[in-house]
């Protein structure tokens, strides 16, 4: 699992597939077919792993894919980019134009993976000599893969091209009218979105007793039955199918193969790789040149990070206080000392101004002071280091995925802390969901809530029994954005929530603190656009609609 960079470098030598930038992946005419390439069982294999090569993505080459996809989070209410020239910036702003950066790599990337499989699936007869079972796993693998591509396109762009087999540039080609506009091809029609996801379910059925349920050696970290599950589930969450739903995350749960890490401030370290929460992760190896540069991206200017990402005064305003009220209700919360007394996993999600740091204290107020205690320098505004560009615009950074192992130690550009697309608090948050929103609550509701709150090194109180179906779905959302804060979640959810065209638009700010005045300053960066009929989805790329004719969403 750890060789898909060679992999990907030796398909691309032999030209089972090209790389230019439409999503077609379109072959050469004088490329080794297929059907010519797959003649062992190695060749199958080779072929799976360059899938697995895409399952991250970026829009600059074949490392840090994990790290462009924590991105994700800046084009949300969770958190901002700062940097103007950086990818995603105007599609959090609502400026972005077709010719977008950041959504045309997801889409090209996605594209890839998918043709890539298709090519599996046509060529994979050619293997003459090959254990069945182990042929088998090796599809189901791809068309989880493939699956999980398809869905990424679906809520992010809504209805797309639907290829089930590699394509050829002549199906492409569309006709052009006489008043010049273009009618796309076949290939670049767009296929309702649900029922390409009702198709991704029928075929998740159909593989997952082709998958194992755990892997040992140097196979672990490949698709497992679990995946598959975990996949559906999410499909049928985003379709509204609330008893389907429940019930595939309910079969995953009954596999008796996953359950929460202890710990929430190791799980996603190094310490925490590989552990049994995780259903599915973006694997890299570090210092091999393949690898991750989480901290460098997104880390505090303290220690050369470029505030990529700044969590935003409305997510750490999300987190209950330790008696499990919220800032609102508890009488806990102290205005004067408002990070006193908080979830457990704001403190490991967020670094906040008196939070320890580097054998000191993290600060990004001006003339603050903490007794007894140093301040790192590099992250106040006003405190005359350098790196003003990288300095954090809300007063806030990220500590989730700052492994000081990296900070410490690791090539800037090149971490081996893996990305986590799939995690068992997930299935066990979605269950909770599909139910609530099917008004099914029982005892198992509240047990799965509960059981993400009481993960032994975050112990938020049970919520109480008896509460409506409007009370407990207010709780599951909360639970789900602090619990995935930072992990990529909360655009689907604000999405399938409806609730972009409410939280999105708008100044966006962090913290508030007091200048030598005794004013009030509020840190905020820029103003936020949001146009129901618009930013919804985002734009086919304008590369893939000047080649194939292809309808754009609408308002772009």
């Amino acid at each position: 699992m750890k060789q898909y960079k060679y992999i990907f470098t030796l398909l691309t030598l032999i030209s089972i597939v090209s790389c230019d930038d439409s999503f077609l992946e379109k072959s050469p005419s004088d490329a080794i077919s297929t059907t010519t390439f797959f003649t062992q069982e190695k060749d199958l294999v080779f072929a799976v792993n360059a899938v697995y090569n895409v399952l991250g993505f970026n829009d600059w080459g074949e490392f840090g894919r994990g790290t462009d996809m924590l991105r994700l989070d800046i084009v949300t209410d969770d958190a901002i980019d700062h940097h103007s020239w950086d990818p995603a910036y105007r599609l959090a702003d609502g400026t972005a134009g077709a010719n977008e950066s950041y959504s045309t790599a997801r889409w090209r990337e996605r594209y890839k993976g998918i043709q890539r499989v298709n090519r599996i699936l046509e060529g994979v007869d050619g293997i003459a000599e090959i254990d069945p079972d182990y042929k088998n796993r090796l599809l189901a693998e791809a068309k989880v893969l493939r699956a999980y591509f398809y869905f990424d396109l679906t809520y992010l762009f809504g209805d797309v091209p639907f290829l089930t087999a590699s394509i050829s540039p002549e199906e492409l080609t569309p006709t052009i009218n006489e008043d010049g506009s273009l009618t796309p091809a076949a290939g670049a029609t767009r296929t309702d979105k649900n029922v390409i996801l009702d198709a991704l379910v029928d075929e998740l059925d159909a593989v997952k007793m082709d998958l194992p349920l755990t892997y040992g050696g140097s196979d672990k970290g490949r698709v497992t039955r679990g995946t598959a599950l975990f996949l559906k589930a999410k499909i049928l969450l985003m379709q509204e199918k609330w008893t389907e739903s429940a019930a595939a995350s309910k079969e995953l749960m009954d596999l008796g193969v996953y359950s929460l890490y202890p710990s929430y401030k190791d799980l996603f370290t190094y310490a925490g790789i590989g552990n049994n929460e995780v259903i599915l992760d973006v694997q890299v190896k570090q210092d091999v040149d393949e690898g991750e540069f989480y901290w460098l991206n997104f880390g505090p200017n303290s220690v050369g990070g470029w505030s990529v990402s700044c969590p935003l005064q409305t997510l750490v305003d999300t987190y209950e206080l330790t008696d499990g009220m919220t800032i609102e209700d508890s009488p806990l919360y102290d205005p004067a000392n408002p990070y006193d007394n908080r979830d457990p996993r704001f403190g490991y999600s967020i670094l906040y101004p008196g939070a320890d740091w580097q054998g000191g204290v993290y600060n990004t107020i001006p003339g603050a002071t903490y007794p007894g205690r140093t301040i790192i320098p590099g992250d106040d505004l006003t405190d005359g280091t350098g790196g003003q560009w990288n300095k954090t615009a809300t007063g806030y950074n990220w500590l989730k995925y700052m492994s000081q192992e990296d900070i410490d130690e690791s090539n800037v550009w090149d971490g081996g802390v893996h990305y986590v697309l799939m995690r068992y608090a997930d299935a066990l948050l979605m269950y909770a969901e599909a139910k609530i929103e099917a008004n099914a609550i029982d005892a198992s509701v509240y047990d799965a809530i509960n059981q993400v709150r009481q993960r032994p090194d975050v112990m938020m109180p049970e919520i109480p029994a008896g509460l409506t179906q409007s009370e407990l779905r207010e709780i599951v959302r909360r639970e789900r954005r602090v619990e995935f804060a930072f992990e990529g979640q909360r655009l689907f959810d604000i999405r399938r929530w409806d609730i972009a065209k409410d939280v999105m638009p708008g100044v966006p700010k962090g913290l508030t603190y007091k200048d030598a005045n005794g004013n009030d300053v509020t840190l905020s960066w820029g103003e936020r656009i949001f146009d129901p009929a618009k930013h919804g989805l985002w734009p086919i790329p304008q590369s893939e609609i000047d080649v194939t004719g292809m309808e754009q969403n609408p308002g772009w």
